[in-house]
């Protein structure tokens, strides 16, 4: 039993520590602000922005006109004689080459944003998932506290009944083990709090701030999770496919992604068509070496095609094109499967969650605290003693403890839901069905 207390002691002395190193300030939030902070912050998010910028510098990159040349003919000693000497400008113009090339930038940046935005729901499902998690954790602790203080109280009982002689001596030894017991658990249950708060404040990217939820315990006030009442079932499964097939940002992003695989292949059969150069430029001779002695000038243009595909048409270029046509199918084809199943299990995980959980709100929870409700009178009325009160209400913490549980899981599977549908909330799936 003493080295019990020792190790008791020692764990909570490290629990009631190890949060103050490091951190400069401790702040609370709620879930929007969570939200707002980990887009902000988030390493993966500034780096698929920066995919956005490059993607919008290739679009300019692909536009580009070509640069031209200058060059110059000087014909020297007696080559010169009678010849002119000529500076001038040579430029390509790309025939049917540039729009091509420009459609196809246009479509993998739009692609890239869709990625963006995908990548910026899984990020705010994880924030979701780890806020929803430290409240249940934080509402674990305070059940378990609780417990611990009827544990408290129920050897305090037993052990002026020992000394009364009312109860014999292994009761209180048996109670004392059973308080020793909770004390554990709820110091379990604080560094569970410990890490479920510093994994929310490792999604949201915090060093020096040390973030903590705004409430103390997992609300029902499900607006304030951005979650819908669990007896709103106003929408079906049909009408959430139907819309995530629609608007999922993966989805939009592989779409777009096979658009720009098709005009990339118009882009690089464009090649075989031949450029034009166009020559142009000043023209002169000197005294000493025209004809006539006398200063000659004057301009000259020239025209001719280049890059005909005699030589080289091309080919490996085109078929390598059409390969990559194939492959973004293929890949829409996979993400597009992937999505119905993830979707699937997403919406049969939350309505077996709904349905738990309106199973404890209609009738365990109601049915709990009438038991609750006559263990006290029965109490007052001397009908039953301390000890059988304290049972009672252990069984009704554990039972809060089980739908603690259960309202955690119904916040998690619908943010779950929401991120496979890619959408903010339920309303948009509803305004669009009308």
């Amino acid at each position: 039993m003493e080295e019990l207390k020792k190790f008791l002691t020692a764990l909570l002395l490290i629990l009631t520590t190890s949060t103050g190193y490091a951190i400069q300030e401790e702040q609370k939030i709620d879930l929007k602000g969570a939200i707002e902070v980990a887009l902000q912050t988030n390493p993966q998010i500034k780096l698929s922005k920066l995919d956005i910028d490059i993607a919008r510098n290739n679009i300019f990159i692909a536009d580009r006109l070509q640069n031209p040349s200058i060059h110059t003919f000087q014909n020297i000693p007696k080559a010169g004689v009678g010849n002119p000497q000529q500076i001038g400008v040579d430029y390509t113009i790309e025939i049917l080459k540039r729009g091509k090339r420009k459609e196809t930038a246009k479509t993998y940046s739009l692609a890239a944003i869709d990625s963006q935005k995908f990548l910026e729901y899984s990020l705010i499902t994880e924030v979701k998932k780890s806020y929803i998690n430290l409240l249940v954790k934080k509402s674990h602790l305070q059940i378990l506290k609780e417990q611990e203080a009827l544990y408290e109280e129920l050897y305090k009982r037993m052990e002026e009944d020992v000394k009364q002689e009312k109860l014999p001596e292994t009761e209180a030894i048996q109670a004392k083990i059973v308080l020793n017991r909770a004390i554990m658990y709820s110091n379990i249950a604080r560094s569970e709090v410990i890490s479920a708060q510093n994994y929310f404040n490792s999604v949201m990217n915090t060093s020096n701030i040390n973030y903590d939820t705004k409430e103390d315990t997992l609300p029902d006030d499900y607006a304030v999770l951005m979650t819908i009442n669990p007896t709103d079932e106003s929408i079906n499964f049909n009408d959430i496919k139907n819309y995530a097939l629609a608007h999922r940002y993966d989805l939009l992003a592989a779409k777009k992604e096979v658009q720009a695989a098709k005009s990339k292949l118009e882009a690089v059969k464009s090649q075989r068509i031949p450029d034009i150069e166009l020559t142009g430029g000043y023209a002169y001779q000197t005294k000493g070496m025209s004809g006539d002695g006398h200063y000659q000038s004057g301009g000259y243009v020239g025209a001719s095609l280049v890059n005909i595909p005699l030589l080289y048409n091309y080919s490996p270029e085109i078929q390598n094109a059409q390969i990559e046509i194939e492959k973004a199918e293929l890949k829409y084809k996979d993400i597009e499967i992937d999505a119905i199943r993830n979707l699937t299990d997403a919406w049969e995980k939350f309505v077996i969650a709904r349905n738990n959980l309106n199973f404890y709100n209609s009738e365990l929870l109601n049915n709990s605290e009438e038991l609750m409700s006559a263990s006290r009178k029965s109490l007052q009325n001397s009908e039953i003693d301390l000890t059988t009160f304290l049972v009672s209400k252990k069984l009704y913490l554990e039972l809060i403890l089980g739908y603690q549980d259960t309202l955690g899981e119904y916040y998690t599977s619908f943010a779950e839901l929401l991120k496979e549908i890619n959408a903010d909330s339920i309303n948009q799936i509803k305004i669009e069905n009308i």
